[in-house]
């Protein structure tokens, strides 16, 4: 429409901008609110009557709208932000007015230009003042990625309002906070010289941030809230925030270990803890955070998982009920890939929690690596853009400032429901720790920081010279916070003061303590009645008249299984799961069932949520047994390091909720290896923290080479301890189903690893049937039941565990092993952690006649149970006809499996042959 005006705007966008013009003559309601302000001005400008006294009656004022966008994407370069830095920031080219044709003689010219900014119109001058004002403060604002022009428009109205005065009263409470924070970093800093802290000197007002979001959110609601963060700062965050008791801290410095301790504990730096406090306006909150590792960044889809949890189990799934803070490290958020997994949770159905609020402790330096050699992005919070979630960096010494944008942030995640992102730009006041020199690799830097004074005193300096407070009043306030601090020093260390460790709240104190022998001889959950049990297998096959089910899965949803409920079929590995579920979902628990493909289940075997063939609608049966159970089976983003630490957490709160992930092969669980070590194997001993997450894990040599044939179970054997956790390669759909009902029928929680079957999903050696469902009851040890055997005439013994067990039963089937089929026992491990030695001793005390006894097993002899399970063998069969056990599989190897289905068959059929036939070890 006005072709040579546009195209003097932006160049290479004046089509869009042309467009956009369009529409707004049509409609102004279809453009952003900015551009309906921009247009109005034009359209007024155009038909101005004084054109050498408004710029916009020209193709000048089209300068003066990019000068204007241009300030609107990059000003945040120019904020002064840094409050290590000397001199402000360089101003950008692209900041420039002389860049787009402005110079200081068109100064006093009107412009309609700030429209796009919802700015009155104003002089060339006055409006360059305004921007310098709005985005080259202490605060830069990153929003022109956010997509939403509705979303946008209500982020700059709120940051243009970022530097309004706040009230007095809410200065005096976050000085108090400020110095608070630093007088338990100065405390324990004299009391305990040279220990580990990671002082949170520098970045002391992230203790401002998250108070101004605490009180805000309980006054839009929030009654719950979970924070996260690594070392840095946590000793401060538990006591000042969390409330923890300053004398438990001092007890963990002192260090006493008594005999009512439990567990290996952990160092105070990686502690959590919950309780209930108020706001600073004296609103009720119930404050967490949550355990972590020195794996830093790992804890955020733990906090998100805990969040969820919390927002499902007491709110009604209500997000603006429970929030989530989440405070990182500059270098850790730039450089953990778990970081990028998180982000891309915001949003999904399955991991939605209504947004978090990020705030980055921008230290500038991590350990000792510069930002130039610690990522190549701009900004270490670059990767928000990912999501359009909002961004702004900001000088952490403005805690005004600070205040006001975390009422922002509060606002935000109330409205949008996304991720808020702070980039506070602070110091870090020693080294990496108070033992670390910082000086021997940021010299420079740190002779900056060295004449730095604490947070704190920049507060009081700048509320007593701008607000008229009493500064030595101030200072007489700080004096009584180190006193009353020194004093619970004093009493801690007069009373030798033993270490509490922190009793979970909720659900899972109802929980007791269990070893290895406490979950071998606890009783098994009562049988569920048989007449009941069949009623819920046939209303799992009961599909809505007006549902499309896929013309192969009718014949298996409606045919196969419906024959399965009626007793008239084996009840198969994927039916018998089913009805674990519903039978736990009918006494009242909830299940959360996520995975890589978990709805159909990888090998086609589950079917739990079907697809409307022609509407594409979903329906889950098995959300229909017990309605007042919440149920959730969710295909998750391909992710398995945040998505297993995301269920990880919920299966610690939620405690009765039956939790599981499932792995689309077993060796992707690869992926997850810091969360399956640091908090799935060790979180009970070092945090007294249960939790019964189940991991399935599809295992099985069967051809396809090295990558999806081992769910590495020697690795989660090399971790077994203690009673830490349940190992299990099941081998009959009854297991299946008795090993999920066992999982929360019983008053403790330990994790459940599940080896699950591949190829024999669907066998009839693992089917089952109602009657042994409803009145069997899980077998660590399964004992060979054919009916050809007798004790007396048993030579050979095979023990083994999972798919291999089944091989070899069918080997022996065969009339080339006629002979061997009555004189070989094949008894198969299904729980391998913790061994159930007794069981098995008696077991194998029934064959007083065998003389051969074998260890059989698919994996590498490096690999599989073998390296856990030699030792503690050799002590069960002292008891024995036994003298000494073979080894039977493949040799060590560097890879899981061949790569070569061919070559697979010869190494299974000699490994197999060597098993029946053999008399002594044997390395295939």
């Amino acid at each position: 429409m006005y072709p040579d005006v546009f195209q003097s705007l932006f160049q290479n966008n004046s089509g869009y901008v042309e467009e956009l013009f369009e529409r707004f003559e049509q409609d102004p309601s279809s453009v952003g609110l900015e551009w309906q302000g921009f247009f109005s001005g034009f359209r007024a400008g155009l038909s101005s009557s004084a054109p050498t006294e408004v710029a916009s009656s020209s193709p000048f004022e089209w300068n003066m709208a990019r000068f204007v966008m241009a300030w609107k994407h990059f000003g945040h370069l120019k904020a002064y932000t840094n409050p290590l830095a000397t001199i402000p920031p360089k101003t950008p080219s692209v900041l420039l007015p002389e860049s787009y044709g402005i110079e200081e003689t068109h100064y006093n010219l009107q412009t309609q230009a700030g429209s796009l900014l919802g700015f009155t119109p104003s002089s060339i001058k006055e409006l360059i003042d305004k921007l310098h004002a709005v985005f080259a403060g202490p605060v830069g604002a990153e929003l022109e990625h956010i997509q939403d022009p509705e979303e946008r428009a209500w982020l700059y109205q709120e940051f243009f309002n970022i530097y309004n005065p706040i009230e007095k009263s809410v200065q005096k409470q976050i000085y108090e906070e400020l110095a608070t924070a630093d007088s338990l970093e100065k405390t324990i800093g004299t009391k305990y010289i040279g220990k580990k802290r990671f002082s949170i000197e520098g970045a002391d007002s992230q203790i401002v941030a998250c108070e101004s979001f605490l009180d805000e959110s309980a006054k839009l609601g929030m009654k719950e809230c979970t924070i996260a963060i690594a070392h840095r700062g946590r000793l401060n965050f538990l006591v000042n925030v969390i409330k923890k008791p300053l004398a438990d801290l001092f007890a963990e410095f002192e260090g006493y270990p008594h005999d009512k301790m439990r567990g290996d504990h952990d160092v105070k730096y990686h502690a959590g803890y919950e309780s209930e406090r108020t706001t600073r306006s004296g609103l009720p909150l119930r404050i967490n955070m949550p355990f972590n590792p020195s794996h830093l960044e790992y804890v955020d889809s733990v906090a998100m998982g805990d969040v969820r949890a919390r927002q499902t189990q007491y709110h009604g799934g209500d997000t603006t009920a429970v929030a989530c803070m989440i405070f990182h490290g500059d270098a850790a958020i730039a450089g953990q890939g778990i970081v990028y997994e998180t982000a891309q949770m915001m949003s999904l159905t399955g991991y939605n929690i209504g947004g978090i609020i990020h705030v980055v402790a921008n230290n500038q330096v991590g350990f000792t690596t510069d930002p130039s050699d610690s990522r190549s992005s701009t900004y270490c919070t670059d990767v928000a853009k990912v999501t359009g979630s909002p961004v702004f960096h900001i000088n952490a010494e403005h805690v005004d400032d600070l205040h006001c944008l975390m009422i922002m942030a509060a606002k935000y995640r109330a409205k949008f429901k996304k991720d808020f992102y702070v980039d506070l730009v602070c110091f870090r006041r020693f080294g990496h720790n108070e033992a670390d020199e910082p000086t021997f690799t940021q010299p420079l830097l740190y002779k900056i920081i060295k004449d730095k004074p604490a947070p704190y005193e920049t507060y009081l300096e700048y509320v007593s010279k701008e607000h008229g407070f009493s500064a030595e009043e101030l200072k007489e306030r700080y004096a009584q916070i180190r006193a009353s601090m020194n004093a619970v020093y004093d009493e801690t260390k007069a009373a030798h003061r033993s270490i509490a460790q922190f009793t979970p709240h909720r659900d899972a104190k109802a929980l007791v303590p269990a070893g290895e022998l406490e979950m071998l001889s606890h009783p098994a959950p009562a049988a569920f009645p048989a007449e009941k049990l069949k009623e819920l297998a046939v209303r799992l096959c009961e599909i809505p008249d007006d549902f499309h089910v896929n013309a192969k899965l009718s014949r298996i949803i409606v045919g196969e299984r419906k024959d399965m409920a009626q007793g008239q079929k084996p009840v198969d590995w994927g039916m018998a799961e089913l009805l674990a579920y519903a039978t736990l979902l009918e006494e009242g628990f909830n299940l959360r069932l996520v995975g890589e493909d978990v709805q159909r289940g990888t090998f086609s075997h589950r079917h739990a949520t079907l697809v409307d063939s022609e509407t594409g609608a979903k329906y889950t049966p098995l959300a229909k047994i017990n309605t007042q159970t919440k149920v959730e089976i969710i295909n998750s983003l391909l992710s398995e390091e945040a998505a297993m630490g995301y269920e990880y957490a919920y299966a610690a709160t939620a405690v009765n909720s039956l939790v599981i992930w499932e792995g689309q092969f077993g060796d992707f669980a690869n992926g997850a290896q810091v969360i399956i070590d640091q908090f799935l194997a060790a979180g009970e001993t070092k945090w007294c923290q249960q939790q019964g997450l189940v991991l399935l894990l599809p295992h099985g040599l069967e051809g396809q080479g090295p990558e999806h044939s081992s769910a590495r179970p020697e690795r989660f054997l090399q971790l077994c301890a203690e009673g830490n956790m349940q190992i299990c390669y099941l081998t009959k759909a009854s297991q299946i189903y008795h090993a999920l009902r066992r999982q929360m029928h019983r008053p403790f929680r330990k994790p459940l690893i599940i080896m699950s079957p591949k190829s024999f999903l669907r066998s009839p050696r693992v089917s089952t049937s109602l009657e042994e469902l409803s009145t069997g009851s899980f077998s660590e040890i399964l004992d060979d039941t054919r009916t050809s055997l007798k004790p007396e005439n048993v030579k050979r013994v095979l023990l083994c565990c999972g798919k291999i067990a089944l091989d070899l039963l069918d080997v022996l089937e065969k009339d080339e092993y006629k002979a061997q089929s009555t004189q070989t026992v094949v008894i198969r491990i299904e729980q391998i952690y913790p061994l159930h030695t007794q069981a098995l001793a008696k077991i194998l005390s029934q064959y007083k006649k065998a003389t051969e006894l074998f260890w059989v097993q698919e994996e590498p002899a490096n690999m599989g149970a073998w390296p856990f399970l030699q030792i503690e063998l050799a002590e069960v069969i002292k008891n024995t006809p036994f003298k000494n056990i073979f080894y039977c599989g493949r040799s060590r190897r560097a890879s899981p499996a061949v790569g070569l289905e061919k070559l697979h068959l010869i190494e299974q059929d000699r490994l197999l042959k060597s098993a029946l036939t053999s008399n002594s070890s044997v390395q295939v």
